[in-house]
């Protein structure tokens, strides 16, 4: 925090999020709080870092569905998808992302299944509610 500031948040969560970096958005809020100052930037910083993540993930898989390597397996599997959102539409968005599948899982296999923008759109406004839980519950653990 004392050496990259929010910049770092921001950079350290767009690559957990969109590539999968092996440092998750938890550690940031983490530093966050330790450091003792206002916990609205950094939130508010790694949450758009998040977002932006998730579209970047999003689009980058779609763009490799295209590839036949790809392609062709996910044409075998897209027919059970295709089922899953017939039968429960926005509730199927809701529960996976509520799931502790990571946040970049999700963005990619909606991008490679080419999940429907107002899916995804939904999937995402789930995560920054989750974000808040993850902060709640880091400060809890923080304070005792």
């Amino acid at each position: 925090m004392q050496r990259f500031g929010l910049a770092g948040m921001f950079v350290g969560t767009y690559l957990a999020d969109a590539f999968s970096f092996p440092i998750p958005p938890q550690f940031y809020m983490l530093t966050a709080i330790s450091s003792g100052g206002s916990q609205v930037a950094p939130m508010i910083t790694i949450s758009a870092a998040s977002l932006l993540a998730g579209y970047t993930g999003y689009r980058l898989a779609g763009h490799l569905a295209r590839l036949r390597i790809f392609a062709a397996r996910l044409e075998r599997t897209r027919p059970r998808i295709d089922r899953l959102f017939d039968r429960y539409g926005y509730w199927a968005i809701a529960v996976g992302s509520l799931s502790p599948i990571p946040f970049s899982m999700l963005c990619y296999m909606s991008g490679l299944y080419r999940i429907p923008p107002r899916y995804f759109l939904t999937m995402v406004l789930f995560r920054v509610p989750r974000l808040l839980v993850f902060y709640a519950l880091i400060r809890l653990g923080w304070s005792q």
